[in-house]
């Protein structure tokens, strides 16, 4: 089957040959993808290769794309900008609107800053804490991402304690200065608790997300755990940030902390609020953001921020014509989605113990990621850091069906996504995990 689908996607293997001599490709979830293929079109929400091959999507962009692939609404919003012009520089009166859009939205948000990135956005956002509360150190928890920036590229050390993760740089070329300046917390652990009360006095904040990107759950025990978090900070003078980079307009229009039921000082934000384009945000307390300007900081000179395309014009045009369809019709997008993934999760679920095989869907809202173990998972550091034989399998299986998932194992479903469309990937799966089983690798 292997040989065959190279052949099928042989315009993207030679594409990406040639390639290598002048481009570095960074992107984890092509680059990690046992067949990997380069993709020219997308609509609703199927994907096609430069070989022609049409695929059911997951990916959308990193979960931006939450109405799908060239929604109307979108595509009608980035024609008429592109009519008007698509980078000024100068301010946009546009970015007022899709300002109000979030604040609007988001039970904690009163200003908002608009950026490039969700890497951007938590970097203005540390450096905004930093400067509110003249403290230097950050502290983030196991398991968490929050960007491409050397600060959040700190992660936990697995050799150390459960308890008490030691902290280490993401790869090379970070400082090692950096390292001491970020806290790394044990993630569903009471012992986060003391480690941020016995660093209070040099903790500006705590960074995390409402549903990490590597263990997606949104249960009681994870609510529980999050609030308490949040009070914490509250008691400890630790300002606490939601990343919301992923999360937000994605579990609910009111994103991870209305869902949740929290109120977090500082939230970061990107994805769905550019409607596919690139784009960022920091949204927060007033008095907080009033840093980015300067303000109520007497003989401070406040925060630099800037680049050439935040609050682009593409961007501001896409990014509020999504909000507004999320707004008008969530009532019916986010249960349908919901629905949807909770479908497919169950039936891999089910299929995965009728076949006796390790693996498991974990899913929240409408965000999932395959882990092939078998056991409860309530943090990152109990899933298995050695990949499963069986996986290159099932996904060189699932491509060859025509689903496509990303090479990092997680995926979205789209409002595009309907139920015939579900029903498709589901026999995809069952065979695929049928096909592993019978080929011997499970």
């Amino acid at each position: 089957m292997r040989a065959e689908l190279l052949q099928r996607t042989k315009r993207s293997q030679d594409a990406l040959a040639s390639s290598r001599a002048v481009l570095v490709m960074g992107s984890e979830a092509n680059r990690a993808m046992p067949i990997p293929v380069l993709i020219e079109a997308g609509e609703g929400c199927r994907v096609r290769d430069i070989d022609g091959n049409t695929y059911i999507d997951t990916m959308f962009g990193y979960g931006a794309l939450i109405l799908g692939h060239r929604h109307p609404s979108i595509e009608a919003a980035l024609h008429a900008q592109l009519g008007l012009g698509w980078q000024f520089g100068i301010h946009d009166a546009m970015q007022e609107d899709l300002a109000r859009l979030i604040v609007e939205a988001l039970p904690a948000a009163e200003r908002v800053m608009l950026c490039n990135s969700g890497t951007e956005s938590t970097m203005y956002a540390i450096r905004a804490a930093r400067a509110y509360t003249g403290k230097q150190r950050i502290a983030v928890f196991d398991g968490a991402y929050h960007g491409a920036h050397d600060t959040a590229l700190i992660r936990y050390d697995p050799a150390s304690p459960r308890t008490a993760p030691a902290s280490l740089p993401f790869g090379d070329g970070i400082p090692t200065s950096i390292v001491g300046d970020v806290l790394i917390l044990p993630f569903a652990r009471e012992a986060a608790f003391d480690l941020i009360r016995a660093h209070r006095d040099e903790l500006a904040v705590v960074l995390v997300e409402p549903s990490q990107s590597s263990n997606p759950r949104v249960d009681d025990e994870q609510t529980a755990f999050l609030q308490q978090v949040q009070a914490v900070c509250r008691e400890s003078g630790v300002l606490f940030l939601l990343d919301e980079v992923i999360t937000g307009f994605r579990l609910g229009y009111s994103g991870g902390q209305g869902r949740l039921g929290l109120e977090p000082d500082l939230t970061t934000l990107g994805k769905i609020i550019g409607g596919g384009v690139p784009v960022g945000a920091v949204a927060g307390r007033g008095e907080i953001m009033d840093v980015f300007l300067g303000l109520g900081r007497p003989g401070r000179p406040g925060i630099f921020s800037g680049g050439s395309f935040s609050g682009n014009s593409l961007t501001l045009a896409a990014g509020i014509a999504q909000l507004s369809e999320l707004r008008e019709h969530g009532d019916v997008i986010y249960p349908h989605i919901e629905d949807q993934t909770r479908r497919l999760a169950d039936a891999f679920n089910s299929n995965a113990r009728r076949l006796d095989v390790p693996a498991q869907m974990l899913r929240a809202g409408s965000s999932f990621r395959v882990i092939f173990q078998a056991g409860e998972i309530r943090s990152a550091r109990d899933v298995h850091p050695t990949t499963h034989p069986a996986e290159v399998d099932l996904y060189v299986h699932l491509l060859d069906r025509g689903v496509l998932i990303p090479g990092n194992r997680r995926g979205v479903l789209s409002a595009a996504h309907t139920s015939d469309d579900v029903d498709i990937m589901i026999a995809a799966m069952t065979e695929s995990l049928e096909t592993c089983v019978s080929d011997g690798v499970l």
